[in-house]
């Protein structure tokens, strides 16, 4: 199986170094895609770049991520586990720096291709270097410290995004990256792991292998651009976006032609046509999408429809990251006496639900604190109640063969990146379309014939004229009513959203309650 004998943790301090290797992968994954998110506003006014073009940084930057996780298997073989993740550290930690001193648009594109060389490999070799771990409970104990990376850099990284706003230099994030980035790179010297990791099958064909992996990310980007373009020219330029999307079946379906060609394969699709591992990507996918689309909800509640700033922003979504922290330690706690995913799911969802049907129900002038707190620590508390037990049920009859697991988790790996984009693609467009429809009805109520109209307006224009002077006032009487307006239809909008969510979460525990029933009534 490739994993490390009993002897390698010859001292006591060697297994909490790789401990600690294994948190900080997936902590730095997180870490930097919270900050990058968060911070897409002042990185675009301080590069002068166009939402649109921000967007195609964000597709390039899946799009190799995606192909240095097919090639991560060739990589180890090659290279060694301790080689490999020392280049990733360096190569993560590089990125961030250029990405840190770019002025323009394409200094920024190139610090982000960089870091997604390195990012890349981190949820993938998290996972395998769990295995390097012999079968005890210390492996458990791995699999603690890879979950707790990932909820604390889901928390880390709009804490930290805020910290850099409020200071006025969003560059200071992506300079402090440096500093998991030469952790990782000293951890992966000094933790014991495999250093030879021999390949099973026959030598593949470089040029085979390089033409496979080119048609994966042109595949990927057809697929990527088109979901990433949603946003902006769904309504406008549907033929274009379909005719994207349709482009990329063909490519893909290419590459699975290509991976069974010249020896062994880059991912071995057909050893993962297993049930458990069907439905688990099945609930992977879910919680990637959920994740991807309220990562654009979220802030705009709270920005566009309550107003606050964006640093403040950052530090409630970040406390209800937090949250995920706090049901991590219960559900680790739990697992090894309650194995069975049921009771986690159906919490999780649960704390979907309530989140959703918490935001719901929300007015312009409600309290943040006492309103939407609450709903984002249920947000927090449900990724990290469903993606861990996820992880083990998932690969639990994967894990005899090291090859397989490898291929498992990259395949895994690479659907985050589809599902994130289709979450973020998915809230954008119904934001659009329900605000849209929202801002409609309302503008038509602001016709002549509302009686109500004349007094607002005659009460701003006088208010404008005692604050702004008399010549502007009537101008600016009107572009109020027309913001409170859109602040109107942007919350009718959102609002629209998070009934949808519940009773997306609502359905998904209805599956949860019906499977466990099922499972109960075959065990008789």
């Amino acid at each position: 199986m490739g994993a490390a004998s009993a002897s390698a943790f010859p001292r006591p301090q060697a297994k909490h170094l790789l401990y600690g290797l294994i948190a900080s992968l997936p902590f730095s994954d997180f870490l930097q895609t919270g900050i990058v998110a968060f911070s897409a506003a002042p990185i675009m006014g301080d590069i002068a770049a166009s939402p649109e073009e921000y967007s195609l940084v964000a597709t390039l930057y899946a799009v190799v991520a995606i192909g240095m996780i097919a090639l991560q298997r060739r990589l180890v073989e090659q290279l060694g586990w301790r080689r490999l993740v020392q280049a990733a550290g360096l190569l993560f930690g590089l990125g961030a720096l250029v990405c840190g001193l770019a002025g323009s648009l394409a200094g920024f594109t190139a610090g982000r291709l960089v870091m997604a060389m390195g990012c890349a490999s981190f949820m993938t070799a998290a996972r395998m270097l769990v295995n390097h771990i012999p079968p005890s409970p210390r492996r458990f104990t791995g699999i603690r410290f890879l979950a707790g990376g990932l909820a604390w850099g889901l928390a880390a990284g709009p804490l930290l995004a805020s910290w850099a706003l409020a200071s006025q230099n969003w560059r200071a994030a992506f300079f402090l990256m440096a500093v998991p980035a030469a952790l990782i790179a000293a951890l992966a010297q000094w933790a014991p792991m495999d250093e030879v990791v021999r390949p099973r099958a026959r030598a593949r064909s470089r040029s085979v292998s390089l033409l496979a992996v080119m048609t994966l990310m042109a595949g990927s980007f057809a697929a990527l651009h088109a979901l990433q373009r949603s946003g902006f020219d769904f309504f406008s330029e549907p033929q274009r976006l379909l005719a994207w999307a349709a482009l990329a079946f063909p490519v893909l379906w290419l590459f699975v032609r290509l991976n069974r060609q010249g020896g062994g394969v880059l991912i071995g699709f057909g050893s993962l046509a297993q049930r458990r591992y069907l439905v688990g990507m099945g609930i992977f996918a879910t919680a990637y999408l959920v994740l991807g689309a309220n990562s654009i909800m979220l802030p705009t509640l709270l920005q566009r429809v309550l107003g606050l700033p964006l640093e403040i922003v950052g530090r409630y979504l970040g406390c209800g990251a937090l949250a995920g922290v706090a049901t991590l330690i219960v559900v680790t706690r739990l697992l090894p006496r309650r194995p069975g995913p049921t009771p986690y799911y159906l919490a999780g969802f649960s704390a979907l639900l309530l989140c959703a049907w918490q935001l719901s129900r929300l007015s312009e002038g409600a309290d943040p604190f006492r309103s939407v707190l609450p709903a984002l620590l249920c947000n927090g508390a449900f990724m990290l109640a469903v993606l861990p037990v996820t992880a083990m049920q998932t690969f639990m009859k994967l894990q005899h063969d090291e090859e397989t697991f490898s291929h498992a988790n990259q395949l895994k790996n690479m659907l985050a990146q589809f599902g994130i984009a289709a979450g973020m693609a998915l809230a954008t467009l119904l934001m659009q379309w329900r605000s849209n429809v929202h801002y409609t009805r309302l503008a038509e109520s602001l016709s002549p014939s509302n009686l109500a109209l004349g007094p607002a307006l005659e009460q701003l224009t006088q208010w404008f004229s005692s604050t702004q002077g008399a010549s502007v006032a009537p101008r600016m009487a009107l572009a109020q009513l027309a913001a409170w307006v859109t602040q109107e239809a942007t919350l009718m909008g959102a609002l629209d959203y998070f009934v949808a969510l519940s009773w997306f979460a609502a359905l998904c525990l209805g599956l949860v309650m019906a499977e466990g029933t099922w499972r109960r009534f075959a065990a008789r």
